[in-house]
């Protein structure tokens, strides 16, 4: 969603992330980038919520974020974006029912699916974007980078 951004300000972490214990590094990483993520994912439900994206509600609440599994070695990952269709039961249940589509087939709908969210984020035809996701990564990077930095000086006070 957000291409190729870099975040800068994170050499200062490098030389403190080494000075945790070995077996505490994968789970202090994924805390870290978690905890950036959620400043992250609140932003940007005030940001859809300001724009007046709420009608049911089912946009603003599956604004998630999600840890990659297969992220490259030696990085952690976690993707910022809305959960829907098949994703969106997040291990809940999910009422599901059939109707009939535009071309006459059955089809199955899912209740509170947020599906348009495509289009309020990105440009469509008929419509210009007003975009949620990359407006919060735009004004809460810095504010991220220093969740991580809080995050990685808990774990270092408690895991040292």
């Amino acid at each position: 969603m957000a291409g190729n951004t870099q975040i800068l300000g994170i050499q200062g972490l490098q030389a403190k992330f080494l000075e945790l214990r070995q077996d505490m590094t994968i789970k202090t990483a994924r805390r870290m980038v978690a905890s950036a993520g959620s400043v992250l994912r609140t932003e940007a439900r005030a940001i859809a919520q300001s724009h007046g994206l709420k009608k049911s509600g089912a946009l603003l609440r599956n604004i998630a974020i999600k840890r990659e599994r297969r992220a490259p070695a030696g990085t952690e990952q976690y993707n910022l974006g809305v959960r829907h269709g098949r994703d969106l039961g997040n291990g809940k249940k999910v009422i599901k029912y059939l109707e009939v589509g535009k071309s006459g087939r059955v089809v199955t709908r899912r209740q509170n699916d947020p599906f348009y969210w495509k289009f309020l984020e990105f440009n469509t035809k008929y419509r210009n974007a007003t975009p949620f996701i990359q407006t919060a990564l735009e004004n809460k990077s810095e504010q991220a980078v220093t969740a991580m930095q809080d995050r990685l000086d808990k774990d270092l006070a408690k895991y040292k």
